[in-house]
């Protein structure tokens, strides 16, 4: 009976060793999502190293912003539309963009394409 008993224990100890195990590794590999998506959000990488390549666009005057970040990304852009519409968010951006044919680089920071597609800033002024 008592090896029984024992038995009984060191299987629950393992199991609960095991949950708590998997609770930390959950928690860890949460966290460096979170770390991951909060960084891209808020380094202002571009999506091509230089000299990359230039792309047109065309921006209606009826495209919301989440449109218009799936157009960039479509085009190679930039590298998430998630990403890019809470920079359009936080950068002031998103009710900004003006409608109109751009030629932009796939090696511009979100920043400079948020500029250039608000109006502040032309192609040419970048050279």
């Amino acid at each position: 009976m008592k090896e029984g008993n024992w038995m009984l224990s060191l299987g629950l100890f393992l199991l609960r060793l095991a949950l708590l195990i998997l609770v930390v590794v959950g928690i860890f590999k949460v966290g460096e999502y979170a770390y991951t998506y909060c960084y891209s959000v808020v380094s202002d990488t571009a999506a091509e190293e230089e000299p990359g390549r230039d792309v047109s666009v065309s921006v209606t005057s009826d495209m919301s912003a989440g449109k218009v970040a799936k157009l960039l990304e479509r085009k190679g852009l930039v590298k998430s539309v998630d990403v890019f519409k809470i920079q359009m968010k936080v950068t002031g951006y998103e009710d900004k963009i003006q409608p109109g044919k751009y030629v932009l680089n796939t090696s511009m920071r979100p920043r400079e394409m948020l500029k250039i597609l608000a109006g502040e800033e032309t192609e040419e002024d970048e050279e």
